[in-house]
């Protein structure tokens, strides 16, 4: 017998690190008093607090950017991949 530490979510069980459960396996399902998985609002806090620090960290657009703007160039049909 292995034992795997989870949470729950979304109606949903997802396991913490990426363990190897072969497939089929017959599992037992323990539910523990204590909550490890975080609130949506926590989570959706933090990945703002990411962004923000992302954003803080990233240099400014080149000015050819606002040229290229400013004549409402369609981005998506003037490159040529």
């Amino acid at each position: 017998m292995q034992a795997y530490r989870a949470y729950y979510e979304d109606g949903r069980i997802v396991t913490l690190g990426n363990p190897a459960i072969p497939e089929g396996s017959e599992l037992i399902v323990t539910v523990l008093e204590e909550s490890i998985a975080k609130s949506r609002a926590e989570r959706q806090r933090e990945a703002f607090k990411r962004f923000m620090m992302a954003m803080e960290n990233t240099p400014p657009l080149p000015p050819e950017f606002d040229e290229v703007i400013k004549e409402r160039v369609n981005i998506t049909r003037e490159i040529d991949l």
